[in-house]
């Protein structure tokens, strides 16, 4: 027996649209990247490197901060440790070390969070001319944190970063143009930002990129095209790519319909909370669609999503619970349950997780665009 819960179109035709709902893993981190080059080192190199930076020298100082807000080679991570030497690096105008500090303030590591002092760190490397520093500021601005909020300044400073061909800098200009934010509407200058920060592997602009296509904005409308980017952001992890790339498969557009293909891209992304993906996989349960027929499962997602305030996850748990046992309500329950302890757990790990499709969320703002975390 099947039953129609909602029409799948129309619980997919939300592409779960990027914009600055970023998480911290799909961002750029600078100081990680550099942590990780810095961990290559011998166990002499670094003992070098410590004696170097107890000498006062500024890179040394840096490094041996960036080793201790890692962890590793000079026993367990400590962000206490690694602001010490951060500052004394920065209080040599060492840049990195600026940025470093600003992020410190930023996020509260190894110091009470400050935004007024992340904002007067990432000055201090911006007026030098890094891009990183840049941007950060622009996102500072944008947000009013530690400055007094202005658009046309976070534009000023996103723009000297884009224009060094920084990838979240570049996507941030998008999203002021594609949103009409301290200048003009204008979704085809949006369009060409995406394009910029997308060929550079920039995973939410290459999904916004897609988005685009689909809806014929500001580009003209392909949904092939769209089909690519989605493609290329969902293989890189972006779970919001991975959602619409899952729409496109199973609606037929810019690809042969393969409702079995959309299944497992869908259930990538509602594995990772994505509410869009966890509706239209319930969906597909409760009626056989590229999976086999599981009501448990369909009312499991279904739950999922309407945990996020999803009502039409509501209203479509409500209808499938009419035609299930007991029992089978009883078991999906017990997945619902074993789902969240399992994705508690995961969350721990991987802290830099956030909900998708918020716009407006600060900590998605840093994540997305504060690319020095």
């Amino acid at each position: 027996m099947r039953v129609a819960i909602l029409p799948l179109v129309i619980l997919l035709v939300q592409l779960s649209i990027t914009t600055f709902s970023f998480t911290q893993s799909e961002a750029t981190p600078r100081i990680t990247s550099r942590i990780s080059e810095v961990m290559v080192l011998k166990r002499k190199q670094v003992d070098d490197m410590q004696r170097r930076a107890e000498a006062g020298e500024a890179e040394a100082q840096f490094v041996v901060g960036a080793i201790y807000r890692q962890g590793g080679l000079l026993g367990p991570k400590n962000d206490t440790e690694a602001y010490r030497w951060f500052r004394k690096s920065a209080d040599q105008n060492f840049i990195k070390a600026e940025i470093a500090l600003g992020d410190a303030y930023a996020f509260g590591s190894g110091v009470p969070q400050s935004y007024e002092q992340a904002a007067l760190w990432y000055t201090k490397a911006a007026q030098k001319g890094d891009p990183v520093a840049a941007n950060d500021l622009g996102v500072l601005y944008h947000l009013g944190l530690g400055v007094t909020r202005s658009n046309s300044r976070s534009i000023e400073w996103f723009g000297r970063a884009a224009g060094k061909g920084l990838a979240a800098a570049q996507f941030a200009l998008g999203y002021m143009y594609q949103t009409g934010q301290g200048l003009q509407r204008d979704l085809s200058r949006a369009a060409k930002f995406h394009l910029a920060a997308a060929q550079q592997g920039f995973a939410r602009a290459q999904n916004e990129l897609g988005v685009m296509y689909v809806r014929g904005e500001g580009v003209r409308k392909d949904a092939g095209e769209g089909f690519r980017w989605f493609t290329v952001a969902a293989q890189g992890g972006d779970t919001s790519a991975q959602n619409n790339l899952g729409y496109l498969y199973i609606t037929g557009q810019g690809v042969k319909q393969d409702f079995a293909e959309g299944s497992r891209w869908l259930k990538a992304s509602a594995e990772k909370g994505n509410p869009f993906a966890q509706v239209s996989l319930g969906d597909l349960y409760a009626n056989a669609r590229g999976v086999p027929l599981d009501y448990i499962e369909a009312y499991k997602w279904f739950s999922l999503a309407a945990m996020q305030d999803m009502n039409d996850a509501a209203d479509a748990r409500g209808s499938i619970e009419k035609i299930m046992t007991k029992r089978q309500v009883s078991a999906a329950k017990i997945r619902i349950a074993l789902w969240q302890e399992q994705h508690a757990r995961l969350a721990e790990k991987r802290p830099e997780f956030d909900s998708v499709d918020s716009r407006d969320s600060t900590k998605d703002w840093l994540s997305c665009c504060a690319v020095s975390q």
